[in-house]
């Protein structure tokens, strides 16, 4: 059996939690860019209001509703205070989002628990009690299952779903309510006549084939309880890591530069970690209407240092700052990770400079490690850093 747990409104969730006068109130959890609704209270989803909705349509909806930046720094807090206490009871864990997890149950302490709405009661106890911060709990044979049977019960619910109360519970769940199915597929399902989950579990393979490719069947099997996606825990090297942030709408190109090399470090550092090198990189940014442009780069070699992926970066991003000048969101991610090997230096490359390069990273990675990734600041990067303390300058190596 695989559980699926979800924190309830999560960002929004956890500004009642430190803001408690926000309690039992419409609240909507706001992007840095401040125009989009990241997550919204359960009192302002009673009046219509869906997370991703622009902020002017929520507010018309519920005009009452309060409006607060998200606490990133303490949602992570509560994402990890939540993990740690999944992990206690589950060591193969995949974190999925910051505020989803899906477990192996085959690995809980004990093994699978003999009545497992009691365990699944019990953990959200728990987490509620040392959180203060409720989450929706589904356990099913499938991940696709699992999901489902955790949202049919939000917020603070519990559902556990055996192979034979698998046509029963998706009879009763509308097709759109599958993962996967978003509107285009939704059409199609439609114009089939399926209009339950059921309905599309059971359809002929070969119709979804033709329609959605492998993926609608690989959906087919995992609705009849088939384990078709297996839970990966952390532990395993991830094969991309990326980073995205949200912020108010500028056309200062050193500003959106400089959220651009933050993700860089980022990314390089955690890559670094794992001790993984990077073939690839992709870049994108969002203007205030909900624009995007984006660029992969496929990289001539793997490559795991700042020094060397920066020049391909700044190329896509000149590119892309002519279509998109003014920006509320850029990420960024490498991909197509592999372990890191002994270096192969380049043709039209100085090995001394690789070798400088790969040193000045290095003492980077442990300085930041040891005292915190803002302490060796980019020079180029110093723009978010205006209300920061900050590290070392190394506009100097740039």
């Amino acid at each position: 059996m695989l559980c699926h747990i979800d924190a309830d409104s999560f960002f929004a969730s956890v500004l009642q939690r430190k803001h408690p006068n926000l309690r039992g109130l419409p609240l909507l959890a706001m992007g840095m860019g401040g125009g989009c609704v990241i997550a919204a209270s359960y009192e302002a989803k009673a009046t219509g209001v869906r997370t991703g909705m622009p902020l002017r349509e929520a507010m018309k909806l519920c005009p009452k509703a309060a409006q607060m930046p998200a606490d990133f720094a303490e949602t992570t807090l509560a994402s990890q205070q939540i993990e740690s206490i999944i992990q206690s009871h589950c060591p193969i864990i995949e974190q999925y989002s910051i505020d989803e997890w899906f477990l192996d149950m085959q690995t809980c302490v004990g093994g699978i628990p003999f009545d497992l709405l009691l365990w699944a009661k019990d953990i959200q106890k728990e987490i509620l009690t040392m959180t203060d911060l409720s989450v929706s709990i589904g356990v099913a044979p499938a991940r696709i299952l699992a999901k489902m049977a955790g949202e049919e019960t939000k917020p603070a619910g519990c559902t556990v779903i055996e192979k034979h109360e698998i046509e029963a519970f998706l009879s009763r769940r509308p097709v759109m309510a599958i993962p996967g199915i978003g509107s285009r597929r939704g059409a199609h399902a439609q114009a089939k006549k399926w209009d339950t989950a059921w309905d599309f579990a059971i359809a002929d393979r070969g119709v979804v084939q033709k329609l959605f490719g492998k993926g609608g069947v690989e959906l087919q099997r995992e609705l009849m309880g088939e384990r078709v996606y297996e839970v990966v825990s952390e532990s395993d090297a991830q094969k991309s890591i990326s980073r995205t942030r949200s912020f108010r709408a500028t056309n200062d190109r050193q500003h959106i530069w400089a959220q651009t090399m933050q993700h860089i470090s980022y990314c390089v550092l955690k890559m670094r970690t794992q001790e993984s090198m990077a073939r690839g990189i992709s870049l994108w940014l969002r203007d205030n209407r909900f624009h995007h442009d984006g660029a992969q780069v496929k990289l001539p070699q793997a490559m795991d240092t700042e020094e060397d992926i920066t020049p391909y970066v700044r190329k896509a991003f000149d590119k892309m700052l002519c279509k998109i000048p003014t920006c509320t969101q850029v990420g960024f991610a490498l991909w197509n990770l592999v372990p890191k090997a002994a270096s192969q230096f380049s043709l039209f490359e100085s090995a001394a400079h690789a070798i400088e390069d790969e040193s000045l990273q290095s003492s980077m990675d442990g300085l930041r490690k040891k005292y915190g990734r803002e302490v060796v600041i980019r020079g180029s990067a110093l723009p978010v850093h205006t209300n920061k303390k900050r590290g070392l300058d190394l506009s100097v190596f740039e």
